[in-house]
């Protein structure tokens, strides 16, 4: 038996009564789950893009750079991560990038 519950502010456990309040939990953890994902592959992508930075390693850099831009692209447009975060991170790293040539 799955038991699905929300905590409020009081840290009380509310139980959904209504059916679509279930199945609403049931997809925001589905979601969470995928979206957890999509942003650690993303942590990861940025920590191997920094290594190779300072390995100097610039054809490893330039296409962990570029796979790194196009993540966070997908991550945005899906809605996982904020558009004005995509931005900032994504001139960050096109400007490493124009460094290395």
């Amino acid at each position: 038996m799955v038991f699905l519950h929300n905590r409020n502010l009081k840290g009380d456990i509310k139980l959904p009564n209504l059916p679509n309040a279930k199945k609403r939990i049931r997809q925001d953890k589905k979601r969470h789950a995928r979206n957890d994902k999509v942003e650690s592959e993303i942590k990861s992508l940025a920590k191997k893009f920094i290594m190779a930075l300072t390995a100097k390693k610039n054809d490893e850099a330039k296409k962990l750079g570029l796979s790194l831009v196009s993540k966070l692209d997908r991550a945005r447009s899906k809605g996982i991560i904020h558009r004005n975060t995509v931005s900032r991170k994504r001139a960050r790293i096109l400007s490493k990038l124009a460094k290395l040539s």
